[in-house]
């Protein structure tokens, strides 16, 4: 299972990259929707991610274990995570709320705007992982006020 958990926590090793493996992480995920919702169904995405969610607490608190790090770089699990959330509204190959949903969600992660930087604070995968689903969220609201502006 320890050896499960690197692969799993660190989406197989792209974590491991010695630039930026957050946004790699983001990106991941990108590429994964875009899989997803232009071969296969939107609807898989959701299911993945709710998957990956239920499991991730679990298999990131082995890694941390494992390692005894409070919160490694190369574990972007809640990359993947917290860039999906945005990615779930997105029902089409719309570049630039793709775009949106990209830069909001990197820049909440990577700036840690009340709560997020709370939710860092907590021990364990549970402050490892939350932060990045508020960032997430919060790249949602930026997504939704963009897809209100559009139609206005």
């Amino acid at each position: 299972m320890k050896i499960f958990s690197k692969y799993f926590s660190t989406l197989f090793g792209i974590g491991n990259m010695p630039i930026a493996p957050g946004t790699f992480g983001s990106i991941f995920a990108i590429l994964i929707w875009y899989i997803c919702i232009n071969f296969i169904s939107i609807f898989y995405f959701i299911i993945l991610f709710v998957i990956i969610l239920s499991i991730s607490f679990y298999i990131t608190g082995i890694y941390l274990d494992k390692f005894k790090k409070k919160d490694p770089p190369e574990v972007i699990i809640d990359e993947f995570l917290g860039q999906s959330i945005p990615l779930l509204f997105v029902f089409n190959l719309n570049i630039f709320e793709v775009l949106v949903a990209f830069v909001s969600f990197r820049f909440f992660d990577i700036y840690k705007i009340y709560p997020i930087n709370i939710a860092e604070e907590i021990h364990g995968s549970y402050g490892v992982i939350l932060d990045d689903i508020i960032a997430g969220i919060y790249a949602l609201i930026v997504l939704m006020v963009y897809k209100i502006l559009i139609d206005i």
